[in-house]
């Protein structure tokens, strides 16, 4: 399973976050959209646990997957080595596996 990627404590961490929600009456979809230094993850982490959100950050995603050593890490970071852009269909697949 892709989700076993990840730590058993970043697991145990994140369950216990969504234990401790409080029941959200109207589900939420943030997009934060800027450039590299914009402050995307540092309004993510407050905004996650303000309203119990489930943050998918591409970047983290890449990251991510090229450590892991996943075929979707290989292919980007072989695509990444030559100074290409990561495909969509690679990006897509990433949050597929994540959500």
């Amino acid at each position: 399973m892709d989700i076993l990627k990840v730590s058993d404590e970043t697991l145990i961490n994140e369950l216990h976050r969504r234990f401790k929600c409080k029941a959200v009456k109207e589900p939420k979809r943030v997009i934060l959209i800027g450039v590299p230094g914009a402050g995307k993850g540092t309004h993510s982490a407050s905004l996650q646990s303000k309203y119990c959100l489930c943050p998918l950050a591409t970047g983290d995603m890449l990251r991510s997957e090229i450590r892991n050593g996943t075929e979707l890490g290989r292919e980007a970071k072989s695509i990444m080595d030559k100074g290409g852009l990561v495909s969509d269909d690679i990006v897509i697949g990433m949050v597929k596996n994540n959500l």
